[in-house]
């Protein structure tokens, strides 16, 4: 029988504030981040009438926790 690991996401998204504060790093260091391409980002669908680059953006936690499952070779299923 195939393992399994249970992941319990208690967000799917979170603020970059709330971000840095669950990890312990500076607001800074995770708006560079996001800029860099480290951190998954999340942009809610906007209307017509919304410039998209000025909706705000969230981390996306489901994105960054499948790709830490993939680096560390664990193959998970989102359904």
């Amino acid at each position: 029988m195939a393992q399994q690991l249970i992941l319990s996401i208690p967000a799917p998204i979170l603020t970059y504030d709330a971000y840095a504060e669950l990890q312990g790093q500076d607001k800074k260091d995770v708006y560079n981040a996001v800029h860099l391409g480290r951190l998954p980002v999340y942009t809610p669908p906007t209307n017509g009438g919304e410039n998209s680059a000025r909706v705000k953006k969230y981390i996306n936690m489901v994105a960054l926790y499948a790709d830490a499952a993939k680096q560390a070779g664990i193959e998970i299923k989102i359904g």
